[in-house]
């Protein structure tokens, strides 16, 4: 056999594997997952103060993630015409307790897309292993363009809270990380290690916890460095790269960081004790504490300017429907 026919046959295979692998996503519920994740994450946006105004959510099981009780109706129950893609708005729940019972979710007009304190979003395919070149590329753009457009629906100093594919923070291209870091501020970022969401064949790539503060014009960046990747020691292991924010912060991954056996250029996160919400809690608390050190936090601080040196005026993220280019929500 030529060995173009053998690198036709590999490719052929793992694009096949990798549409297995979204057949068991479709498949594969995670609301369980993302309903323990919420549950640890409300104390937090609390403490950070995105409890008032308007929350927007978007994504496979944007209910649970805004906090609404597990045996609530979900939104495909309530709203004609309900679907993943769509984004849903509410007030943002004023009970102490977590879920949230006063919680009322609803379909969001296109009109009402800003100025909101907080978003919520699960982006698509966080977890699934991303096997072919193509695909790692994709996946990382593609959550980039949604990010920059959750993030243009958010006030200055809003928070937009989102669980990302790990290829945003480690792929090699570190330019949609530089793009994100123009318009807004990491304060918090958490690897939920590998099977974390769902067990599943093809999805046990660990996947980011993000909190990204949507900075006022005037200020300088700041927040967790996430533009550039840094060594990391693995046991047994050459080293390997792994995004800064996590090689600062090691106490942020959620397992045991080693090599990934499918993608061997690439780390990952094994889980220890199969259970990560004690720890998800303890990261959690350590970043809000620092940002609220930092003043990174609901109140919008005020614009910072100087005479001598004026601060260049900053793009503004585009709303999806002003870049026609822009992959569709």
């Amino acid at each position: 056999m030529h060995l173009d026919d053998a690198n036709f046959i590999r490719a052929d295979l793992e694009t096949l594997l990798e549409l297995f692998g979204k057949k068991y996503h479709d498949d594969t519920p995670a609301a369980a997952a993302h309903h323990n994740i919420s549950e640890h994450l409300w104390p937090h946006l609390k403490a950070l103060e995105y409890t008032t105004e308007r929350l927007l959510a978007i994504g496979e099981d944007s209910d649970a993630l805004a906090g609404a009780p597990p045996d609530a109706r979900r939104p495909a129950e309530r709203i004609h015409g309900y679907e993943v893609g769509d984004v849903l708005i509410a007030d943002s729940p004023r009970a102490d307790q977590w879920p949230h019972p006063d919680l009322q979710l609803r379909l969001a007009k296109e009109a009402e897309l800003e100025n909101a304190s907080l978003v919520l979003g699960n982006l698509p395919m966080t977890d699934t292993r991303a096997l072919t070149r193509a695909t790692k590329t994709d996946l990382a753009m593609v959550h980039h363009g949604l990010i920059l457009d959750a993030l243009a629906w958010l006030r200055p100093g809003g928070l937009l809270v989102v669980t990302a594919h790990r290829q945003l923070l480690e792929g090699s291209d570190a330019q949609p990380r530089r793009s994100i870091a123009r318009h807004a501020d990491l304060i918090a970022a958490v690897r939920l290690p590998a099977s974390a969401l769902r067990q599943a064949p093809l999805q046990d790539s660990p996947v980011d916890l993000l909190l990204l503060r949507r900075r006022e014009p005037g200020h300088p960046p700041a927040g967790l460095d996430f533009i550039r990747r840094s060594p990391v020691h693995v046991h047994d292991s050459p080293d390997m790269l792994i995004n800064d924010c996590y090689a600062i912060a090691p106490w942020a991954l959620l397992g045991n960081i080693v090599p990934d056996p499918v993608e061997p250029n690439m780390t990952t996160v094994a889980p220890v004790g199969g259970d990560f919400r004690r720890a998800l809690a303890q990261a959690l608390g350590a970043h809000t504490d620092i940002a609220i050190d930092d003043g990174l936090y609901a109140q919008e601080r005020t614009t910072r300017a100087s005479k001598a040196h004026p601060t260049p005026v900053q793009d503004t993220p585009r709303a999806a429907s002003a870049d026609p280019d822009r992959p569709a929500l």
